[in-house]
Order: C-alpha cells, then structure tokens, then sequence
C-alpha cells in the first residue's frame, strides 16, 4: 500500500508537467536585416500581441495553440509576412501519460511551444526607373 500511495504522490507532483517545468511563456529572438526592419506579431483572437526591430529584437509571449503571423517592412524593401507554427512541446506530450492527461498543461498553453530562433530577411525593392 505504501508503494501505490508513493507511486500516486510522485504522479500528482508531475501533474501539469510543462506548466511546471517549462512554463506558459517563452521568449522570441529574431534577427532581422535591415536594420531598418520593424515587424509587427498577431495572433488570431489575441490581435498585436507585440513588435520587434532590429535593436528589440526579442519578444516574450504567451504560448497558445494558435500560430503566430509577423508582418515586416523596412523603407526600400518589399514587404514580408511569416508564420510561426505552434507545436506540441516534449513536456506538454509527457503530461498526457500522467494523471490529469494534459489537462492542466492545455488550459494553460504550456502544451504548446514556438521555435526559439526566427530569421527575417526583406527583399529590396524593384525600382523602375
């Protein structure tokens, strides 16, 4: 009995587990070219949910289910659009096989994870003459 109530505390202390070991945020870096890049970060349902530049370039967010579109310019260059797709995170995966399935990693997004690292290059402008 006392291995099955171990066993059943060690499971609860795991419950939620990238929650706890990952956390619901995590931080965005970019490198951009130009330097004279801004970008903006939407999110469906969430909107702007940030901007980045080619000095601030890192951008802490929410994890979500949902991707993320970023929309860049810079003065001469053709405009540039991306998506950063939201994956399962390794974490997220192993708290299905515990106690709560993932529930308490879902709720809180810690499921989910971004890539850490983004390169955005723009493409200089055709200029006619």
């Amino acid at each position: 009995m006392k291995k099955v109530n171990g066993l059943l505390c060690i499971t609860l202390l795991f419950t939620g587990c990238a929650t706890i070991t990952q956390g619901t945020s995590q931080m965005l870096t970019f490198n951009l070219d130009p330097k004279e890049t801004k970008c903006s970060l939407i999110r469906v349902d969430d909107g702007e949910i940030g901007s980045i530049s080619y000095t601030n370039n890192t951008l802490t967010v929410n994890k979500d289910k949902d991707d993320i579109i970023v929309k860049c310019t810079a003065p001469g260059y053709q405009q540039k659009t991306m998506k950063i797709v939201s994956a399962a995170s390794g974490g997220g995966v192993a708290s299905i096989f515990l106690i709560d399935l993932g529930i308490t990693d879902l709720a809180t997004g810690a499921f989910w994870k971004y890539p850490d690292t983004h390169s955005i290059v723009l493409n200089k402008e055709n200029i006619v003459p």
